[in-house]
């Protein structure tokens, strides 16, 4: 008898609940909003050590922690054989093929070819069966402004695209620094970009042709040099870049706290680009105290602050509609800085960025980057 009463009182229920009977007092919460992301979010494949597990992890890590691999080329210019339409070194090839083959499937690729020497004074070296080798012969007395090296680049950069395909393509990577270190070379280099940009825009109308910018802190005169002079230059930008490691290139106090930063840390770009679209075309913290004797530089850091940072950072470029977001490193890389890189003062800057620490272990900061990665992407 019970569990016909039951069974009844449980047809009533259901009859009223299905009838609205009740609910107008008690309506269904509303179904919770779905996050979106404006940019793509991913890395370079900077590896950690030298060693081919290394690079196995690396790009395995690339396609778990992002939807963009950034595939930038430091390694100078094959410029005679660019320019020839020859064969390229074995080194040359070695290394395309094995980014090509390791790339995971799926991905967005930013491709940058360094036109600038990493000093960012003076023209790319050479790619022969080394990498930034000295510049050979005639190139030595060549400049951006050179037909010569305008026909070579445009050269190999047409054959990276079309082996690449990338959405971007980075040909001015940090071009800001000429306006500092080499203000005559700065000149050469619009005549330079002028030729690129036009010839690389008719031949590839898809892909968006970036030149970037290494910020400083807002104000400085090195800022205002830079505010002041670019503006030439955007009329061969597509989408602006920016370079931002506010922890050592910013003079405030206490730069190892990303509390500490500027209001205007970021904003600041729009003082040059207008409306042109923007993108961080590389960026990261520190995790870790960084000592670097050699420049008197000394800053306190942990995993929480890379975590704030992150934080801070993911926000802005998704309120300032960027494209995309390449946090440099996905690991540490202690072991090769220590063994391959011969401890070099330079390198140690960005030695503790790692979404991994040097022992491999995940930090915090993964949390929040893979919190936004599992958005929807606009």
């Amino acid at each position: 008898m019970k569990t016909i009463c039951y069974i009844c009182s449980a047809a009533i229920l259901f009859f009223t609940i299905a009838c609205g009977g009740g609910s107008s007092d008690n309506p269904p919460p509303p179904p919770p909003p779905i996050l979106k992301r404006s940019f793509d979010m991913g890395f370079t494949p900077w590896l950690y050590e030298a060693s081919t597990n290394a690079i196995d992890v690396t790009y395995s890590r690339l396609s778990t922690h992002g939807d963009m691999i950034k595939h930038h080329i430091m390694g100078g210019i094959p410029w005679q054989e660019a320019l020839d339409n020859t064969a390229y070194p074995a080194n040359v090839e070695g290394n395309i093929n094995d980014r090509l083959t390791r790339t995971p499937s799926g991905m967005n690729i930013f491709l940058a070819i360094d036109s600038l020497n990493s000093s960012r004074d003076g023209l790319s070296l050479n790619w022969g069966q080394s990498e930034n080798e000295a510049l050979p012969g005639e190139w030595a007395n060549r400049n951006w402004s050179s037909p010569e090296v305008i026909q070579a680049y445009i050269s190999f950069a047409s054959d990276m695209i079309l082996r690449f395909q990338p959405t971007h393509f980075e040909y001015g990577t940090e071009a800001s620094e000429l306006i500092l270190n080499n203000p005559v070379g700065y000149l050469e280099f619009l005549v330079f970009a002028q030729a690129v940009h036009n010839s690389l825009s008719t031949l590839f109308p898809n892909v968006k042709l970036m030149t970037s910018v290494a910020l400083k802190s807002p104000g400085s005169t090195e800022m205002q040099l830079i505010e002041a002079s670019y503006g030439q230059l955007m009329p061969y930008t597509d989408v602006l870049g920016i370079s931002v490691y506010p922890y050592v290139f910013y003079n405030h106090a206490d730069r190892g706290d990303p509390a500490n930063m500027p209001t205007n840390w970021l904003t600041q770009i729009t003082n040059i680009s207008g409306t042109t679209p923007l993108a961080i075309s590389e960026t990261g913290w520190i995790a870790e105290d960084l000592d670097i004797p050699d420049f008197s530089y000394s800053e306190n850091s942990d995993p929480a602050k890379q975590s704030a940072y992150a934080t801070q950072m993911l926000q802005a470029a998704d309120d300032m509609d960027m494209e995309f977001v390449i946090w440099w490193t996905v690991a540490d890389f202690d072991t090769l800085w220590s063994d391959t890189l011969f401890q070099d003062s330079i390198a140690k800057i960005w030695k503790d960025i790692g979404l991994y620490d040097e022992n491999q272990n995940p930090r915090s900061v993964v949390t929040v980057w893979d919190g936004w990665l599992a958005r929807q992407k606009e």
